[in-house]
């Protein structure tokens, strides 16, 4: 039902805490309650609206006075065991929680102050994942996370009823447990409750910009978050088609080296002993005429690709040189799967795929050393 709704009311007309776009429907929070009725105007019945089957004949209202005053008693009865801390929250004007509070209502807290778990300590073993189980709602999303997105079911969900808690491991720290750093838990939360030492949400950046990690061929794209060209932190879209919202250790918090004064930047030829910057044009030609001296003393059959390790930084370099050498055809097979394109296409999508990789000016400065 509540893609249905989606599709024809827009992504935010129904409230929603527990969902996430790469999370199985779960039904934890309720606040996506909408009414259904088998006849106009007929009697509703309260239904979660995420993973309830939408049906032929049902009347469904998702905006009815009764489905709105619970929506808001429900985010009441969180807020009652919930810090409100807003302003010096790290996820202040990044948190569903806040987001779903305002767009139900709330303005005040009705119930008095009763026992909470408000004095539950910080985590702060990890070199990159914390957590503050204090802003904790039990969503279960950071579970279903690790679970179904990075499949490692580090968390879970411990006690019942008012004791109920996420622990990791059996009950350790971060640090302690099986975590693997992904960062996917991270970016499930709704609230700081788990977040990471980069502050990933938090708002303090100015600009995001969309880009593909460098570190392997698989191609995941990222949103780089900057201030003043700094980056700040790096999250994974969930409307990448290739890897819809996760990535892994490397991709998400593996950025320290962008602003690294050693990171090579540039291809470089050893001229003399000593390495200098080139164009990339002038390091393919300097290739290219390496390669027509290797054609002309040994032949072309000599000379080709070899896919090795990391695939698409290395091997395909080599294919760009052999192109503009005329040394093979236009069809280039890569781990058996051909290419299939013109040289001047081919030419232009490998310079692309070279600028995308740090390490390519290392790869062509080895294969000129070589030479």
């Amino acid at each position: 039902m509540l893609s249905f709704i989606k599709r024809h009311k827009g992504d935010k007309y129904v409230p929603t805490l527990c969902d996430a776009p790469n999370l199985d429907p779960f039904g934890s929070c309720r606040v996506c309650s909408v009414g259904v009725a088998l006849e106009e105007d007929g009697i509703a019945k309260t239904m979660a609206s995420c993973h309830s089957p939408i049906a032929e004949g049902q009347y469904i209202y998702p905006d009815s006075k009764e489905i709105k005053d619970l929506r808001k008693n429900i985010i009441e009865l969180v807020l009652t065991d919930h810090p409100l801390d807003c302003l010096t929250c790290e996820v202040n004007g990044n948190c569903e929680l806040q987001d779903v509070a305002a767009q139900v209502g709330i303005r005040e807290v009705r119930y008095p102050v009763g026992d909470n778990h408000l004095n539950r300590e910080k985590d702060l073993s990890h070199p990159y994942m914390t957590s503050d189980m204090s802003k904790c709602i039990n969503c279960y999303r950071c579970v279903r996370a690790c679970d179904e997105v990075q499949g490692e079911f580090v968390l879970s969900m411990s006690g019942r009823g008012f004791d109920s808690k996420i622990i990791k491991g059996i009950d350790q720290s971060f640090m302690e447990s099986d975590c693997v750093s992904c960062g996917a838990c991270s970016q499930a939360c709704p609230t700081s409750a788990i977040s990471d030492v980069f502050q990933s949400k938090a708002i303090e950046a100015t600009e995001t910009t969309r880009t593909i990690c460098t570190y392997c061929g698989v191609g995941c794209n990222l949103d780089i978050s900057t201030n003043n060209g700094e980056i700040l932190s790096i999250q994974a879209p969930y409307d990448a088609e290739v890897n819809q919202g996760h990535t892994c250790l490397k991709g998400r918090f593996a950025f320290k080296f962008y602003d690294h004064p050693e990171r090579l930047n540039s291809p470089m030829i050893k001229r003399d002993g000593v390495f200098e910057k080139v164009s990339w044009d002038e390091v393919y030609n300097y290739i290219a005429g390496k390669l027509n001296g290797y054609k002309e003393e040994f032949g072309a059959d000599s000379i080709a690709p070899a896919p090795v390790a990391p695939p698409l930084a290395v091997s395909l370099i080599p294919a760009s040189a052999l192109i503009r050498a005329n040394s093979v055809s236009s069809i280039i097979f890569f781990d058996g799967v051909p290419l299939g394109a013109t040289n001047s296409i081919l030419i232009n999508f490998l310079s692309a795929l070279l600028i995308l990789k740090p390490c390519a000016a290392f790869c062509l400065a080895t294969l000129a050393l070589s030479a």
